[in-house]
């Protein structure tokens, strides 16, 4: 069994997996292609009003699958070859994050390396108390890659990026929500289902969550809007759905 990403449906939910268990779900070039197609599908329906992604058997994701990358990179690390399976692989998780609805990561086990950054990718992550969050670049002699400086520096602030990024540093669950890298911190076999039960409620109403996620994206970028125009940004989505909730309420009346 070379991986596969599966994608499930639970409600307006949809549930992608990472599935490789038997290198503790590290990600395949085919996988990547295969998640960025998932995406694609998701987007395209507009009844879908947020997403999880998980790793099968307990295990977020490893990392990329060593084996198959050195396939590409033994010869000539910087051939057309590399750069475009590099892009491709990054590619997915950058398609990932942009996804229209909001997306959660449920994460157990270890998120190790480019595992990481998918995880880093969702707006939220779920993690289990003793989840192993390890960037592990540098620890491998890598430099780090995907943006993984700047996607830590903008959820969890400087610190945290050199902690984990520059000193290769392994933080668990716990701890991770500490420096606000982990939104949600519960019991291993808590996880996947706090993290549904937190997607079943932005879900509910489709087209607003995936207004919200606009927003969200709009004012959370790593130069954030000055208030005053993240409340332009905010006012007509905000009032429009004000009268669609009172237009709801009076048709239900």
């Amino acid at each position: 069994m070379t991986g596969r990403i599966g994608l499930d449906r639970v409600g307006a939910v949809a549930v992608i997996t990472v599935d490789n268990t038997r290198i503790k779900n590290a990600l395949t070039q085919q996988m990547a292609r295969d998640l960025g197609a998932v995406c694609e599908e998701i987007d395209a329906d507009a009844s879908i009003g947020c997403t999880v992604i998980q790793g099968a058997g307990g295990t977020f994701c490893s990392g990329a699958d060593t084996s198959t990358w050195a396939e590409t990179y033994g010869d000539d690390p910087l051939s057309d070859e590399a750069y475009a399976d590099t892009d491709e692989m990054y590619g997915s998780f950058v398609r990932f994050g942009e996804l229209k609805a909001p997306t959660i990561a449920a994460v157990r086990g270890a998120a190790v390396g480019a595992g990481l950054n998918l995880a880093l990718a969702a707006d939220l992550r779920v993690a289990a108390d003793d989840a192993r969050l390890l960037a592990g670049f540098l620890a491998a002699g890598i430099h780090p890659g995907g943006g993984f400086f700047t996607l830590v520096r903008r959820l969890a602030g400087r610190e945290a990026a050199a902690t984990l990024g520059l000193f290769s540093q392994e933080v668990s669950g716990r701890e991770a929500k500490g420096f606000g890298l982990v939104g949600v911190c519960v019991p291993d076999e808590d996880t996947e289902k706090t993290a549904l039960e937190i997607a079943q409620h932005v879900a509910r109403d489709p087209l607003v969550a995936r207004r919200a996620k606009r927003s969200f994206n709009l004012e959370t970028q790593s130069t954030p809007l000055p208030w005053a125009a993240a409340l332009e940004v905010e006012r007509g989505v905000q009032l429009w759905t004000q009268a669609r909730r009172l237009r709801h309420q009076r048709e239900q009346a």
